[in-house]
């Protein structure tokens, strides 16, 4: 086969491929493995809690080490039927720890009914250990995996080799978002595109490896395990089936972007009408109801907040009146839901002539679009410093949320010089509260771009939910403790 017309005469070849589907069944088969290991104990310390530690003998002459081993491969058997042993999913922590709910869950079912059935009068509290263990136990099995694979990914190991499709918005995008995300395991090769020279830089010394056409020998010279095609970087759907049937048969993973990178695939559901495939976008927004629930935890957590940090709060003030003159709190008038002004709240950080010197220091910026940013921004005093790297500063805003003004997670709180030159795209950022976190500040805070921001927001008023609130709120706590893109 010809070597591809890359610009890569300097750059060694890539390790060896090894097959596709041994590297997956390999994958597979350890965590098969795991699980069994997991279920069986599971099952061996639920014997030990019913008849050693409750110190009662078995009622019947039942086998359980015969129940345990019959039992196991069930339980795995339930596993693979419930989806957690497809090579191509990337399932979160959360969605994974439902289907080994509904597993262990199925196979307590399929004890019981056995048992009903048999006559076996297997102890009723022998079932429910079981079952107890079973959750704890290979939820904590599949943790440990995926904490272990996280750790070598970061570290380079057990990655998959990825060629994406496109130079576009969407397909940088995602290469951003895979390469962000280190523990997915994604190593980004290059871009394959046809309007563009070979070399030429996409994103973050990701370059143009070759066009389509020679997709793949680029698979095989660079061992690609994944084809990422961003769908939106073609404009004639025939170009984008050629491709896929040029593929058929290449030992490497394909994957198709929706089009919609603003959509959660959860809102997404592929629909066959007369045999086209559709896109059903399910419908979004929060109801009365759920903007009770919103409201109702933004108070608790508010007021839980306050009165926990409330020692904090008072040090933290202190703090500023005695490192510069000037109030503690600043108040900045900021625009809210429906676009109402209210008053800002956060610790003094600045000078007091600080709007003043902005002016000043306007031709400075480092923040593109409408965001003024400056990394040593002679304004902030030492002990603002300080704060803004832990974001205590922000913590006054607890009271903002206490008043309805603001919510604990939202978009980014808007200037009013900003909402001036809005669009009336980007004006849908204020038909929501704006909150003290949100996507804009897990996903880079301040390094994050204008236009980032206001993607981030729009997204999320787009896809809001309860668990998306809850996601947020804990990565923002792991974002603050690492003081990762504070300044």
């Amino acid at each position: 086969m010809a070597q591809p017309a890359v610009a890569l005469d300097d750059t060694e070849p890539s390790r060896s491929k090894q097959p596709l589907q041994s590297r997956s069944a390999k994958r597979i088969a350890l965590r098969v493995a795991a699980d069994a290991v997991a279920v069986s104990s599971a099952l061996f310390i639920a014997s030990i809690l019913r008849f050693e530690v409750l110190n009662t003998s078995p009622a019947t002459s039942v086998d359980y080490t015969l129940v345990t081993l019959i039992a196991t491969p069930v339980h795995v058997l339930l596993f693979y039927l419930y989806g957690l042993y497809e090579p191509r999913q990337v399932l979160g922590p959360v969605n994974e720890f439902k289907q080994v709910f509904h597993g262990v869950v199925a196979g307590t079912v399929l004890i019981f009914v056995a048992d009903s059935v048999l006559a076996l009068n297997i102890a009723r509290a022998w079932v429910l250990f079981a079952a107890l263990c079973g959750l704890a136990v290979v939820g904590g099995e599949r943790l440990a995996v995926r904490k272990i694979l996280h750790f070598l990914r970061r570290r380079g190991g057990d990655v998959t080799r990825t060629i994406v499709v496109g130079a576009n918005h969407e397909a940088r995008t995602v290469a951003k978002t895979l390469e962000r995300e280190t523990w997915l395991g994604y190593e980004i090769v290059g871009f394959v595109e046809d309007n563009a020279p070979i070399g030429q830089e996409i994103y973050q010394g990701h370059n143009v490896i070759g066009p389509p056409s020679e997709l793949r020998e680029l698979i095989d010279f660079h061992s690609a395990g994944l084809v990422l095609v961003a769908a939106s970087a073609f404009d004639d759907a025939s170009r984008l089936n050629r491709l896929i049937w040029e593929l058929q048969g290449v030992d490497v993973d394909l994957q198709i972007t929706s089009g919609t990178l603003d959509l959660m695939a959860s809102r997404m559901v592929v629909q066959s009408v007369a045999g086209v495939p559709l896109l059903y976008i399910r419908r979004t927004g929060m109801d009365r109801v759920q903007q009770t629930i919103k409201r109702t935890l933004d108070v608790m957590g508010a007021a839980l907040g306050l009165l926990l940090l409330s020692p904090l709060l008072a040090a933290a003030a202190l703090w500023v009146r005695r490192d510069s003159e000037g109030p503690a709190i600043f108040r900045q008038v900021r625009v809210g839901r429906d676009g109402k002004r209210f008053d800002c709240l956060k610790f003094r950080t600045m000078n007091q002539d600080a709007e003043r010197k902005r002016a000043e220091l306007e031709h400075l910026s480092e923040g593109p679009g409408l965001l003024f940013k400056l990394k040593e921004d002679p304004r902030i005093t030492r002990v603002g410093k300080k704060l803004r790297r832990y974001s205590l500063d922000e913590l006054p805003q607890l009271l903002n949320v206490l008043r309805g003004d603001m919510s604990l997670v939202g978009p980014r709180p808007a200037l009013p010089s900003e909402v001036e030159q809005y669009d009336d795209w980007i004006s849908n950022r204020l038909s929501v509260k704006p909150g003290i976190t949100g996507l804009w500040q897990v996903s880079g805070r301040t390094e994050t771009s204008f236009a980032d921001y206001v993607r981030y927001d729009l997204f999320y008023i787009q896809n809001w939910s309860l668990s998306l609130d809850l996601w947020i709120l804990w990565r923002t706590l792991r974002a603050v403790l690492s003081t990762e893109g504070a300044h």
